[in-house]
């Protein structure tokens, strides 16, 4: 199988784990005791969780030289700590529902954020058009892969962030869950 084929095969099943999914966020140099201090969340009212399991508002995975966080609540606050998680290093959020914009955002230490449309990369990018398209050609999936699969782009540009690639084992594997008190 060629390397673009292998990729679309990969986000075909990417996307099959985390079809209820709003949001991913890959954030680089941090722990889960580190998600949960920055969203303020005291690690005892977390619980050991798998991803299709139970009543969850946020799953919290170690991978690679960070965690991955996804948002399983419209009313998550995972977008508004991202600046604090930064500190750590470099973190990738993605809008993954398919019923709202697919809205990339890249948090660096350095507090530079690029924030876009993956579909539509000229409505409103943050802070503007040129900015985007450089850090675009900057990363490992290039321009020519976010122009035509972006969604894939996003799976290897999130991937290299935290050097290591999601499998079929990390999927089913228990995570720390979060269940926000309402």
């Amino acid at each position: 199988m060629n390397f673009v084929a292998a990729c679309e095969s990969y986000a075909r099943w990417f996307r099959g784990w985390t079809n209820s999914v709003l949001a991913l966020t890959w954030s680089s140099g941090t722990t889960s005791d580190d998600v949960l201090a920055a969203y303020g969340i005291s690690p005892e009212i977390t619980e050991p969780m798998k991803i299709l399991g139970g009543d969850i508002d946020v799953l919290i995975g170690r991978l690679g030289n960070g965690t991955i966080i996804m948002d399983y609540s419209v009313d998550s606050p995972t977008l508004g700590i991202l600046p604090a998680l930064a500190q750590y290093g470099p973190c990738l959020n993605a809008a993954w529902g398919g019923d709202v914009p697919q809205i990339v955002s890249h948090y660096a230490q350095d507090g530079r954020v690029i924030m876009f449309d993956a579909s539509s990369r000229d409505w409103r990018p943050d802070p503007d058009l040129v900015s985007v398209e450089q850090w675009i050609a900057t990363t490992p999936a290039g321009t020519e892969r976010w122009d035509n699969r972006w969604g894939v782009a996003i799976l290897i540009t999130a991937e290299a962030l935290l050097q290591a690639a999601i499998d079929e084992e990390w999927m089913r594997s228990t995570h720390v869950g979060v269940t926000f008190p309402t």
